[in-house]
């Protein structure tokens, strides 16, 4: 099974940050949760205290797709029984997320597809808050050494910061960066941390793990990465 994760931005004209957060859950979600091969959906939307953070929240939420494989996620976007649920979720989409072309367009797309690589197997909870980091290997990093090293040395580092309860990686497929338009890949991989609360959060992120942690990223990751926090939502699955 594969996973499409893709975070986004609010259309900045058309609603608010809580009329957002409440079409999304409502309506947006649901509709593309009616597709037959999204097996599971899960929605997490950026906590709203969290945007005053020091460490800001770059993307006002995170959809997350479950496929059989990745024929199943271009089948639904092209098999004639899904064209018509395709097609009124495309038109939905593009009133509630920013999706302006103008250049560039970095701050406002960030997409993962790809496996998932569990590598701290604790049980989820509703209210935990989960870290989601989307990110893209540095320059002069072949896909393997970066996979290689993401779910080596750097994830490693991870496991150790306190409080963490699960932790899950998702690299993308090579074959996936063939994929075109809202299914197209902008990122080389994606990080899940779990913790019981925002409070357990921040502890990690103010121990001198997480300083290990972010000296291992400047030698891994290009800048900026897409991070969020959120409670997951279950819509399907």
């Amino acid at each position: 099974m594969i996973r499409l994760i893709s975070a986004v931005l609010r259309h900045p004209a058309h609603r608010t940050l809580g009329e957002f957060r409440r079409y999304w859950s409502d309506n947006h979600a649901p509709l593309c949760a009616q597709a037959p091969m999204v097996r599971r959906y899960v929605l997490d939307l950026t906590l709203d205290h969290a945007h005053d953070d020091e460490l800001a929240p770059s993307f006002d939420g995170a959809a997350m797709y479950w496929f059989d494989d990745l024929d199943a996620l271009v089948a639904h976007a092209t098999h004639p029984s899904s064209v018509a649920l395709w097609t009124a979720v495309i038109a939905d989409d593009a009133q509630l997320f920013d999706r302006e072309t103008a250049w560039p367009t970095d701050h406002r797309r960030a997409t993962v597809v790809g496996g998932e690589h569990v590598v701290v197997d604790g049980e989820p909870a509703p209210d935990m808050v989960k870290a989601i980091f989307i990110s893209s290997r540095r320059p002069g990093l072949t896909l393997d050494e970066f996979a290689s090293r993401l779910g080596g040395a750097h994830g490693a580092l991870v496991t150790e910061l306190p409080g963490l309860r699960r932790y899950v990686q998702t690299h993308t497929l090579p074959a996936a960066y063939g994929l075109t338009g809202l299914l197209a890949p902008t990122h080389d991989a994606c990080s899940e941390l779990w913790f019981d609360s925002f409070h357990a959060w921040k502890g990690a992120v103010s121990s001198r793990q997480w300083s290990a942690v972010v000296d291992s990223g400047e030698k891994l990751f290009a800048r900026p990465s897409a991070y969020l926090i959120a409670h997951d939502q279950v819509i399907k699955g």
